[in-house]
Order: C-alpha cells, then structure tokens, then sequence
C-alpha cells in the first residue's frame, strides 16, 4: 500500500476531523422539513437545531451536510461519515448504526383527496385502495405486514422529494392515499401551496398508522469509538433537555 493510500485510509477511519483545535462530527442527513432542511446555504430545521446544541454540548462542531437518502445512509454505514439523522430504530438498522436516545417524535397519517370520502378505524377499512411510500422511510411494522399480505396496491416512491411527490400523486388521483409524517407533510403543504395549488385539494385523515414513534440520531458502527459517543452524545442530550426545561 502506498503512504498516499494509507493515508487515505486512515482519514476515513478517523471518527473526528480536527481543524486546528476544532473538533469536528461529520453529519448527514436529507430535506426532511420542518425537522431538517435547506434554508439558503444553511441546514436548519427542528431537529437540526437539537443536533448542533448536542454536539456543541459534547464539545463538537458540526460540519451537516444535505444528502439524498439512500447516499446519507451508505455513507454513514461505510463509516464514511459519522452520524445520521433523522431516523426511527429498526432491528435491521441496528446492524449497522448506534442509536441514540429519541431527539423527536413521529406520528405517520394518511393524506387523501378532499373529496374523497374515506374513514378508517382498522387498515381492513382501507383495503384494494392504492398507496404511496416514501421507499427509504420505515413505517409501522404492523402496516408494512398488512401491505405485504396483498391488501393494497403500493407506489414506492423514490424521488429526490419524496414526500412532495406523494401529495402531489394524491392531489392528481394518480394514488388514494399516502403516508406521512404528520409535521413532514402538514409543512409541504402550506409551503407548496401557492407552486401547486392541486395541493389545496389534499387534506389529512383522522387517526395515526401505529405507534407515535421516535426520531433519532445513529452514529456508524465502523467507528472506532461511534459507541462511547453514541453514550457521550445521550448523556449531552439530557443536560441539553434539562437546560430546555428550567
């Protein structure tokens, strides 16, 4: 191996990229609005926010950068970047990330056509109808089951604005309904409005897809030390929630 190589290889081993007497976490994530987003050059957004106090708590800068995120996800577990967010727990996930402790929460629901006439109270109510999924999102396991068994018809969509897409297929009555998260859509929605405005002819149905559920951040399981600061991390969140309370 050459020193350039090793070298190489040794800087996408390393967990912190010092700059000076800057520590630095390399973190990415994907437009996820009002949780994370690009406003002008910078990322902002509800969790966004949380993930730089906790950091800055833990004596970190960090350096987000906006991906697709299927790119997000590879990077992170190739440990090629440090941390993910945001992202609920699955035991297929946990193969290859540390996670932390919840920084949000997420509730999934329904979107449909205002005029369309649709209740449910069980998923049976819903069956043969068509539906949107966002392909890199994990839903509720009792939902995707339900799927599985060939209740319904299924769009996964993986456009580089997923969620946009879907209530845009719902709006246009290429789909029945879509799934989303309540905050996600609710916000894209009064965004896009006046961009395309078929969207004022979708609205949200009552009731939530299984469990209120949590985001999270995940750090790489390549890391060498991505457990001791997935514990750092946790342990910051809670001073940082603490101080948020009083």
């Amino acid at each position: 191996m050459t020193f350039r190589k090793a070298l190489l290889t040794l800087t996408l081993l390393l967990p912190v990229a010092a700059s000076g007497n800057e520590k630095v976490i390399d973190v990415v994530t994907s437009e996820y609005p009002p949780y994370e987003y690009m406003k002008g050059d910078k990322v902002v957004g509800t969790d966004t926010r949380v993930i730089r106090e906790v950091l800055d708590e833990m004596g970190y800068t960090a350096n987000i950068r906006v991906l697709p995120w299927a790119r997000a996800e590879s990077l992170v577990r190739a440990g090629e970047a440090d941390m993910l967010f945001s992202l609920t727990y699955s035991d297929e996930r946990n193969r290859h990330y540390y996670f932390t402790d919840p920084i949000s929460e997420a509730e999934d629901v329904f979107f449909k056509q205002t005029s369309r006439d649709l209740q449910w109270q069980t998923l049976e109510d819903l069956e043969g109808l068509s539906f949107g999924l966002t392909a890199s999102y994990s839903y509720a396991p009792e939902f995707m089951d339900w799927l599985l068994n060939g209740n319904a018809r299924v769009t996964r969509i993986t456009q580089e604005q997923p969620e946009l897409t879907g209530l845009r297929l719902v709006s246009l009555g290429r789909i029945d309904l879509f799934i989303c998260e309540k905050s996600v859509c609710e916000y894209l929605l009064e965004e896009n409005s006046s961009r395309y405005p078929e969207l004022s002819q979708v609205d949200q149905m009552p009731g939530i897809v299984g469990p209120v559920r949590s985001f999270r951040a995940a750090f790489s399981r390549k890391l060498p030390n991505g457990k001791k600061l997935r514990d750092e991390f946790n342990d910051a969140l809670a001073s940082v929630s603490s101080k948020d309370i009083h």
